[in-house]
């Protein structure tokens, strides 16, 4: 009996969070575009009244489903974990429904239209000059390098020395230009690209360690800016998995191909929902260059404090009233390389973790588009952010749940925790399944994987704490 009556409750909530999704992605074309010139002013002219009425239908919605528990265990418990997986469930949902943007049989924009800057500090020759390969076989408008005016011959050089060996034309590197600055620094860098030398209608920044795929990349990224809409778009990034027989895929190179796929997972599910990224990457992003060539966005973009490059650029695209949108199509995904040595590896995710603090605090200070024009992502981003450290909320469940089923013979309440412990185990690996789809073998990383996901939450406290810190190692 007991299973016949889980069966539609299971089905209902199927049945429930498929509604949901419709009307988070059909809906914003009607029924948000309906309100938003009512809500936007009012959110803006009246706030105090606008989080008032969240906050009163909040508690309305606790008091009405309260009556149901008559443990408080238990009604704590279903809160928070509505709460905490509300977000992943409906994300789930929109990431599997996604789809790339269609190259049009007479596209507005191509290869030919595009700029591509690359800032350098020219620190490792080979692995920028593959970096330029790949982006060539692509056939930009332009491609610039930027790097210090004293680097300028060296980057020069080796670039005449690919094309003196090249046996193809797209082989050839004779279309770089070398742009140099009095001192390295990427804002001064991209700055310079765009005010000496680009001169292509959409404008593309790619780091140095970046990978493009096949020569369709630049035709189906700037397939996203065939709507009028669009200033921004970026596209699905992985990790370089190290297949090496003197060098084996090492569980810091894993943990770094669990970051992006992660990344992937949620900017893509938010983006498909309701516009929302919380930051555009600048690992490779594609913009309107008359976004960006203007006194007003150098002038912005240089004097830009307590965030990233990247935070900055999201931010801009945002205020001008654009949006920004993501290419999940196969042909638009690139490779990168992340640190590999333990140390350096737990130094960048300090540093994300800081520049992510830093830079959401920024935005949520002084702009109002996280909040008026994504409705979504104010719960999935803004106010998600703070489920943190991990480990305090599933041991807040789990002790929730079992106070809360005192009154149960023992096997169902041990049946009822070994179901949360597999739910919870669940949601660790459900964004890296793609990722073990295509490499199984790397699911003998998912125990140290998930004692390091439970690590990173101190490590999300300590860069909350110390936010403001920059230098990096410390």
């Amino acid at each position: 009996m007991l299973i016949l009556t889980i069966i539609p409750i299971i089905f209902m909530m199927f049945k429930l969070l498929d509604l949901t999704y419709i009307l988070l992605t059909s809906g914003p074309s009607f029924l948000l575009n309906l309100v938003k010139p009512y809500t936007k002013p009012f959110l803006k002219k009246y706030p105090k009244m606008a989080y008032s009425l969240i906050a009163f239908s909040i508690a309305l919605s606790v008091y009405c489903v309260s009556g149901k528990f008559s443990n408080p265990y238990m009604l704590t418990f279903f809160l928070l974990s509505v709460f905490r997986y509300l977000r992943l469930i409906v994300n789930i949902i929109a990431f599997a429904n996604l789809k790339g943007h269609p190259i049009k049989s007479e596209p507005t924009f191509t290869s030919s239209d595009v700029s591509v800057v690359v800032p350098t500090v020219f620190a490792d020759k080979a692995e920028v000059i593959s970096c330029l390969q790949r982006i060539r076989v692509c056939n930009p408008h332009q491609l610039i390098v930027v790097t210090s005016n004293a680097l300028v011959e060296s980057v020069l050089a080796a670039c005449a020395e690919v094309t003196a060996s090249a046996e193809t034309e797209s082989e050839k590197l004779d279309i770089v230009q070398v742009v140099g600055v009095d001192k390295l620094n990427k804002r001064t860098q991209m700055v310079a690209a765009l005010q000496q030398a680009v001169t292509g209608s959409i404008v593309a920044f790619a780091d140095d360690d970046v990978f493009w795929p096949k020569n369709t990349f630049i035709d189906t990224m700037v397939a996203c800016f065939e709507d009028s809409r669009v200033g921004a778009c970026g596209p699905s990034q992985r990790v370089c998995r190290s297949t090496d027989l003197d060098k084996p895929t090492s569980f810091t190179n894993f943990l770094g191909i669990c970051y992006l796929e992660r990344r992937n997972f949620n900017t893509g599910a938010t983006n498909s929902i309701d516009g929302a990224v919380s930051t555009l990457s600048g690992r490779t992003s594609f913009y309107r260059a008359s976004l960006l060539q203007n006194d007003d966005f150098y002038s912005f973009f240089l004097n830009a404090a307590n965030h990233d490059d990247d935070k900055n650029l999201t931010r801009w695209v945002y205020d001008q009233g654009l949006q920004i949108t993501l290419q999940f199509d196969p042909n638009a995904r690139i490779m990168t390389t992340l640190e590999t040595k333990p140390k350096m590896f737990l130094n960048q995710c300090m540093r994300w973790a800081r520049g992510h603090w830093r830079g959401n605090f920024r935005v949520m200070q002084t702009t109002t588009y996280w909040y008026d024009t994504h409705i979504w992502s104010l719960y999935a981003i803004y106010i998600g952010q703070f489920q943190t450290p991990a480990f305090l909320i599933d041991g807040g469940l789990l002790t929730l749940l079992y106070n809360g089923m005192s009154t149960y013979d023992s096997y169902t309440r041990n049946a009822a925790l070994i179901a949360l412990v597999s739910w919870i185990l669940f949601t660790k690996i459900v964004k890296i399944i793609p990722h073990f789809c295509e490499f199984p073998q790397d699911i003998k990383f998912i125990p140290a994987m998930i004692a390091f996901s439970y690590f990173h939450g101190l490590l999300n406290v300590y860069a909350l704490i110390t936010r403001d810190n920059k230098v990096w190692g410390r």
